[in-house]
């Protein structure tokens, strides 16, 4: 079994001048194409019209060439389920792929392989290629909130899975407490540095998203007239890059627009002058360039300085989290029990396309003592103030 990545000469439609690059194509050891992983990848990253970023493709069609792969390796159909047997084909696959010579892969990856497979079956079982699913639904339990939280979730501590699913240690979402945060902001000399962790504080946008935000949602924050501490800044995906191409606002401080601009009319008109070169996103490097790889060194700025201020964990995602959960918190907290609007705005700030992904964080808070959530940068009481006023 071989994965090979088409050229721009692959299309959907021979009519059509537009190719696609990069769409992964299985092969199997007699030199035929798996037709079957193609329709189904066709379906699922175009006609399904939810896989919005073309670099999951790789991703995918790693997962599918993995299966398939043991499939021959194994002499296994993928069309015979197994139901019959002790074990499914998806079964067997889980376990081989958590043992050593499987790749002893993480629970949460094998999971993440799953579902895709469970919706390959899906997709085989309406084009008629399978007459059963290999898999049956069962009820499980999941986590609930504790103390004055627990009132917002409806599941009743329960819900439908796949039997095939391995069992996953309860996920860790890491945020850094207001100290941290000071740490971090102290470790990060760079003023343009700073200010990227900054912006990432206050409003939660992702490592990319950073990356690209654009200049010109950058202005003088005194010309700014409503009586606020924050500005909504509509971001477009025909501007910069947001995962699924969803447009979405986010709420940046007037503090740091103020900044933003500061940095705008000093230290980035420096850099650019460097280059040579106009650019029409926000943050620069020293030689006057925007972040390369959807903000690659991003990432290591934000490590390297979490690594000097004692915060090995710290990732721009990890920003991105302590973001949503001292908004979360603080918001809740300053609302009492009215806990519904809190959670649809921490959803919409940070482009979740289900709220169910928000209420994560949910869990995270109910075990954080008051005393590390409390005092979270003075901007995002009065933004969770304001937002509840207007």
């Amino acid at each position: 079994m071989d994965l090979f990545f088409s050229t721009e000469k692959f299309k959907l439609n021979p009519k059509s001048d537009h190719g696609y690059a990069g769409f992964p194509i299985l092969i199997s050891k007699e030199g035929k194409v798996e037709e079957e992983a193609l329709d189904f990848c066709i379906y699922y990253l175009f006609q399904r019209g939810r896989v919005g970023s073309e670099k999951s493709w790789e991703t995918y069609g790693k997962a599918l060439y993995q299966f398939f792969a043991f499939c021959e390796a194994y002499d296994r159909d993928w069309r015979d389920v197994g139901n019959d047997r002790e074990g499914t084909i998806l079964a067997e696959y889980r376990d081989w792929g958590l043992r050593a010579d499987g790749g002893n892969l993480a629970a949460s990856t094998m999971n993440a392989r799953l579902r895709l497979l469970i919706a390959f079956y899906q997709h085989a079982m309406k084009r008629g290629w399978v007459s059963a699913l290999p898999y049956d639904m069962e009820t499980v339990r999941v986590r609930q909130p504790k103390g004055f939280l627990a009132h917002v979730d409806a599941s009743g501590g329960q819900r439908m899975s796949p039997n095939v699913m391995a069992k996953t240690p309860r996920p860790v979402i890491r945020v850094l407490n207001k100290d941290q945060v000071r740490d971090l902001l102290h470790a990060l000399k760079n003023p343009t540095h700073n200010l990227i962790a900054r912006l990432a504080l206050t409003s939660g946008l992702r490592r990319q998203e950073l990356a690209t935000f654009p200049l010109k949602y950058v202005f003088n924050a005194a010309n700014y007239t409503k009586n606020r501490t924050f500005i909504r800044v509509n971001c477009d995906p025909a501007d910069m890059k947001l995962k699924n191409n969803q447009p979405r606002g986010i709420d940046v401080p007037r503090t740091v627009m103020a900044d933003l601009w500061q940095y705008v009319t000093d230290r980035r008109h420096q850099h650019e002058s460097i280059s040579g070169q106009k650019q029409s996103v926000l943050f620069l490097t020293n030689d006057g360039r925007p972040y390369a790889n959807d903000g690659a060194g991003i990432y290591k700025v934000i490590k390297k300085a979490g690594d000097a201020a004692g915060i090995p964990y710290v990732t721009p995602h990890v920003l991105r989290h302590t973001y949503a959960t001292q908004t979360l918190y603080a918001m809740m907290k300053f609302k009492g029990n009215a806990e519904t609007f809190p959670l649809l705005y921490v959803q919409a700030r940070l482009g979740h396309a289900s709220i169910e992904t928000t209420k994560d964080y949910l869990h995270s808070i109910s075990e954080l003592e008051d005393d590390l959530m409390d005092a979270y940068q003075d901007e995002i009481d009065f933004m969770s103030r304001e937002i509840v006023d207007a």
